[in-house]
């Protein structure tokens, strides 16, 4: 049975550590239902051993030397449709986080973040029911940070490391994230469709402007211009022929190119 104990509250964000865990994202609901189901939780570790991202991928890291962190989110009088702005307001959050240290990530559509075309980090949100939490959102964040080796990755990855080389402290990033994406939160309970969220997010978009090889789920492939990001999270695509906005799943970005 994995173990996890309440070590702090950052702002209202009822704080929980384990030393080593599967996935804190399978595990922050138990320790936010533990705190009472109605407070902000998070779970932090560092040594996840089966993390998952988008399309359940798995995300692999070196014992002690990255950050997995997931945030429960309970959603007071939720609105869906502005759900996209939110998941853009605390990715730009978490990046401007990471960006403060002193280097240059971009996100990669639709929450992956790059810098240099390496994968820096990963994020991955979902929106959960429960009879007695009521409507929630679960936000989990794994960054390389200490880790200078990548091996087994099956895409180039980067660490802050690798981009700075300099050693950082895990929880007084994950401290300081966990400030960023309250007050990010905070931003969209006042103002759920405020456009800012959008605007804030393209300018963090990676290869915006720029012409991308594209793969369309049924995997044929295709070169486009990606011009941003829409109000429902869609990727708006310019070929030849049409300016498409599509979902994510139905098309992945592959290369980018200089802008042409």
């Amino acid at each position: 049975m994995e173990e996890y104990a309440f070590i702090d509250q950052v702002g209202k964000i009822l704080l929980f550590y384990t030393p080593s865990c599967e996935s804190t994202q399978d595990l922050v609901p138990t320790c936010a239902a533990q705190a009472g189901g109605k407070h902000p939780t998070a779970l932090l570790t560092f040594h996840q051993t089966r993390g998952r991202g988008q399309q359940d991928r798995t995300w692999e890291a070196e014992p002690g030397k990255n950050l997995a962190l997931s945030v429960w989110l309970p959603l007071k009088n939720p609105r869906p449709d502005t759900f996209p702005l939110l998941n853009m307001a605390l990715t730009t959050a978490i990046t401007k986080t990471i960006n403060n240290i002193g280097i240059s990530a971009e996100i990669k559509w639709p929450n992956d973040l790059r810098c240099r075309s390496a994968k820096l980090s990963g994020i991955l949100m979902e929106t959960h029911s429960d009879k007695s939490a009521g409507k929630f959102l679960c936000i989990g964040i794994g960054v390389n940070v200490n880790q200078t080796g990548f091996e087994q990755m099956s895409q180039p990855a980067t660490s802050l490391k690798i981009l700075t080389g300099k050693d950082y402290n895990l929880m007084d990033l994950a401290n300081a994230m966990l400030v960023s994406l309250q007050t990010a939160f905070k931003a969209w309970e006042k103002q759920p469709d405020n456009i800012s969220f959008l605007n804030d997010f393209n300018d963090l978009l990676e290869g915006r402007n720029q012409v991308w090889l594209a793969e369309a789920a049924d995997g044929q492939a295709f070169r486009c211009r990606l011009t941003g990001v829409d109000v429902q999270g869609r990727i708006v695509l310019e070929t030849d022929n049409e300016i498409k906005a599509m979902h994510h799943g139905t098309v992945r970005l592959k290369t980018c190119f200089s802008n042409e």
